[in-house]
C-alpha cells in the first residue's frame, strides 16, 4: 500500500514539474492565487504547508 502512494506523489510530482518547471514555480504560483483570493476577499487566510526541519541523529556536544 505505500508503495502505491508513494507511486502516486511521485506521479504527481511528474505531472507539476511538467507544467511548470520545477516545483519552486508551482509554490510560487499557488502563493500570489492565493495571496489574490484574499485581496478579493474570497480566503482570509493564506494555507502554506508545513515544512519540518530533520533533526540531526548525532547530539551537537
Amino acid at each position: 500500500m505505500n508503495d502505491e502512494i508513494l507511486k502516486e506523489c511521485l506521479d504527481a510530482k511528474a505531472r507539476l514539474v511538467a507544467l511548470f518547471g520545477d516545483l519552486e514555480t508551482y509554490m510560487e504560483f499557488m502563493t500570489k492565487k492565493q495571496e489574490k483570493e484574499m485581496k478579493e476577499g474570497k480566503k482570509k487566510y493564506i494555507d502554506l504547508p508545513i515544512v519540518r526541519i530533520k533533526k540531526s541523529e548525532t547530539p551537537d556536544a
